[in-house]
Formats: structure tokens, C-alpha cells, sequence
């Protein structure tokens, strides 16, 4: 007879998103972002995305949808971290905008794509002034 144990999950450890081409990708990653890179090789790449790794995964026929999940990056000051993204070439869907929040903090988000249509954002939670 089989015994259950507690299931005791922590934190997410890797995000993997699937690209047509890692060698094409990296670079958006590494040198736009400015994400480190732990590990490369044909068809798989692994980036530090502070508390987890985000890898890139190569697939050839790579299909986004509307209910594909986002990756977020958490900034400090989104406002300019978008300046410099968008300095760097990235074009925002949208400008930054309230998201979520109450009467005393605010979430600012902006969302992006990669060239694989992968959604992004990045996002700053704040004390509202």
C-alpha cells in the first residue's frame, strides 16, 4: 500500500520558453535585457533570471497564443528601465500602465514581445505618492 506525502512546493525554478532558433534569440536576452548566461547549447539556453532560470527552448514551429503565459521581470523604476529597453530597440505594446494595486501601492506594467511573439513585461510594485 502506497503511503501520500504532502505535496510542499517552493518556488518556480525554471520558465522555459520556446523559440524557432536559441543562436538567433540569445541575443535579445543577453545583450537588450542584459539577462546572464549559465549555459548555452544547440537548441537550449539558460539565463539567471535571479530567482529562477528562464531557458530558452528550440523548437521549429513555435505557435504563441493569447493564453501563452508571460514572463515578468520585476524593476525598481519601470519608467526607466523601459527608456532603456526601448533605447535598445524594444517596442512596448503599450505604455506603462496601473495594473493592480490599493489604496497605499500601485503595480506599473509595460509588456513587450521577443521575436519568437513571446509576451513579456516588466513590472514595479510601489507606495503610491
Amino acid at each position: 500500500m502506497s503511503t501520500l506525502t504532502d505535496v510542499k512546493l517552493k518556488t518556480a525554478s525554471y520558465v522555459i520558453l520556446y523559440v524557432r532558433d536559441t543562436e538567433k534569440s540569445l541575443p535579445f536576452y543577453r545583450d537588450t535585457l542584459g539577462m546572464t548566461v549559465k549555459e548555452a547549447h544547440p537548441g537550449w539556453v539558460e539565463l539567471d533570471a535571479g530567482t529562477f532560470t528562464l531557458a530558452l527552448h528550440g523548437a521549429e514551429n513555435v505557435t504563441v497564443s493569447e493564453t501563452s503565459p508571460t514572463v515578468v521581470f520585476a524593476t525598481e523604476n519601470i519608467h526607466g528601465t523601459v527608456e532603456a529597453l526601448e533605447a535598445r530597440g524594444v517596442k512596448f505594446l503599450e505604455p506603462v500602465k496601473e495594473v493592480c494595486g490599493d489604496e497605499t501601492h500601485v503595480g506599473l506594467s509595460a509588456t513587450f514581445k521577443d521575436a519568437d511573439d513571446n509576451p513579456l513585461s516588466v513590472f514595479e510594485y510601489k507606495t503610491r505618492v
